[in-house]
């Protein structure tokens, strides 16, 4: 082979290289993230979608009709990002979240792990004042005993533990936490306490602010794409399941629960084949327990087939 074929050979190889890159670049689906699992991938707002599905009505519709004499009780929260610019709210206000908080102080934790405040490997004592019952394993190990912020945080949200909440609020300060939840928009929402230790004002958000952190976390605006992706590798592992993944054991849900006397909570983000959406639904003072968790197993069914007949039209 001469020299002059050599150097043809290298220049065609040169163009194939730049010809491919310009395809990928102009022709690939770069509206599609994701994440080292394939799960965590977001869709960005497109221009030509609708400010408004032309379906809202009749989901809002269906929402009543699940909901029926009851729905006073809810507040619902529904975003789908393929479909719409903007969610749909259904009677959001200030509410009891119970421990749907904790996704605030994880939002915050994670904020001050990126600005360089706290490290998420840096130890934290249990102490006797943040012992509390209820959910959580983290209390067994004992006053004294040093834990990972990675740790309580992920405990936090996976068992839902009070204990470790209770740390980790202490660490970040919770007037730092309500700053954060102010400069932030979430308007609804303020921490009065730490957890099973009120004294006076109860702690408040809504579906409205819930709604907004799951899709800033989902489209990756509420950190940043890496610690974003952690939070939602902690709520993909969420032990309770009487809910969402119990209606829609096929999809992949990021999800927190809260749930105190006569109030159940669930919210987060679905990761399906067909699309995905954020749902939130809040309620207080039900009268069966059972009876809510089937209206509300009811209401994220229907969701996700609208997605099913929508992907077949």
């Amino acid at each position: 082979m001469d020299k002059g074929t050599k150097f043809l050979i290298i220049i065609n190889a040169i163009l194939i290289v730049i010809m491919a890159t310009l395809y990928f670049v102009m022709f690939s689906d770069s509206k599609i993230v994701k994440s080292h699992k394939g799960i965590g991938r977001f869709l960005s707002q497109s221009e030509d979608l609708p400010e408004f599905s032309s379906d809202r009505n009749d989901l809002q519709n269906m929402i009543i009709t699940t909901l029926g004499t009851e729905r006073n009780k809810f507040a619902i929260y529904i975003y789908r990002p393929s479909i719409e610019q903007q969610p749909l709210i259904f009677q959001s206000r200030p509410m009891r979240p119970a421990s749907m908080i904790k996704v605030f102080v994880l939002a915050k934790i994670m904020q001050d792990a990126k600005d360089g405040k706290l490290a998420l490997d840096e130890l934290i004592p249990i102490t006797s004042e943040n012992i509390v019952g209820g959910a959580g394993s983290i209390a067994g190990e004992g006053v004294g005993t040093k834990v990972s912020i990675r740790k309580a945080a992920e405990l936090m949200i996976i068992e839902s533990d009070n204990t470790a909440t209770n740390m980790l609020i202490d660490r970040v300060g919770m007037e730092n936490l309500n700053q954060y939840l102010r400069e932030n928009g979430y308007n609804d929402t303020i921490v009065n306490h730490k957890m099973m230790l009120q004294k006076g004002a109860t702690n408040l958000s809504s579906a409205e602010d819930l709604g907004s952190l799951f899709r800033k976390i989902y489209e990756h605006k509420c950190v940043n794409e890496y610690y974003d992706q952690l939070m939602v590798s902690y709520m993909l592992k969420q032990q309770d399941r009487d809910c969402f993944p119990a209606a829609l054991p096929y999809w992949n849900i990021a999800h927190k629960t809260g749930e105190v006397d006569n109030l159940y909570d669930d919210g987060g983000i679905f990761y399906g084949t067909s699309g995905d959406f954020i749902l939130v639904i809040m309620n207080d003072n039900y009268e069966n327990r059972g009876e809510t968790i089937e209206q509300m197993k009811n209401i994220a069914i229907r969701i996700a087939n609208d997605f099913m007949v929508k992907k077949y039209e």
